[in-house]
């Protein structure tokens, strides 16, 4: 028997605005508990849109590596961005490391990446948690099924909205997915506004040999940070043209 398989749609760098801007709002208004998982919303659709990463991937964002970054204050060239550290295995490599992905602070057309992650910081920290996951709620769960339930309300609300973002006969909840639907987009969104192909395959894979030099790096957070560093500003062209 043959299966039906089917893409997740993209999410446009519109319909990213405009959820954005919706959890944006809810936050004004929203209790410190509402708080905390608005944070989690908002943080990873900026993190899976200008990281081009897997629905996935995201769930590997360490907290306290986050935490560490973000404090920092990083630049380069006068321009601000964040670490995204992961953990876990990765494409092309062996064992538990971290991976670092450097992304601007905001991007060109107002992606707020700093103030999301500045947001779950402040949110994981209400619930005394400096380590771990930083998408894994208070109950320990990394609840990828509530967060894609989130979005995608969202997405219908824009729908509603906004017929010109998502028209009235695209199923939201069958047409969009977190796993595929954010680093879709993205990689498109890049070449539109003309980054180089090789930017964007730097951003689009994890490590690859060429630049390990042949050899599967297994490096600590803070080595593999001074091992990148030569590379953040074509790191960097991908998530800022975004």
């Amino acid at each position: 028997m043959g299966q039906i398989v089917k893409q997740d749609r993209a999410v446009s760098l519109e319909l990213l605005h405009a959820s954005l801007g919706l959890v944006d709002q809810e936050w004004v208004a929203a209790d410190a508990r509402g708080k905390i998982d608005l944070a989690a919303v908002g943080a990873y659709a900026a993190f899976a849109f200008c990281g081009s990463f897997w629905g996935p991937e995201v769930f590997l964002v360490d907290l306290h590596g986050l935490i560490k970054y973000t404090e920092d204050k990083l630049q380069v060239d006068g321009k601000a961005f964040i670490i995204i550290p992961l953990l876990g295995r990765f494409k092309n490599e062996l064992g538990d490391q971290y991976h670092l992905t450097p992304l601007a602070a905001e991007t060109q057309s107002g992606i707020k990446v700093r103030l999301w992650a500045e947001r779950l910081i402040a949110a994981r920290k209400s619930e005394h948690r400096q380590h771990g996951p930083a998408f894994q709620k208070a109950d320990g769960a990394c609840k990828y099924g509530w967060l894609e339930r989130e979005i995608l309300e969202r997405f219908q609300v824009v729908q509603q909205k906004h017929p010109d973002i998502i028209p009235a006969d695209v199923q939201v909840l069958e047409d969009y997915g977190i796993s595929r639907s954010f680093r879709c987009r993205a990689t498109s969104e890049a070449r539109a506004r003309r980054v180089k192909p090789a930017d964007i395959d730097i951003a689009n894979r994890w490590r690859s040999f060429e630049d390990a030099k042949g050899h599967r790096p297994r490096l600590a957070m803070r080595d593999h940070y001074l091992d990148i560093r030569l590379t953040i500003p074509a790191l960097l062209r991908f998530s800022e043209s975004l």
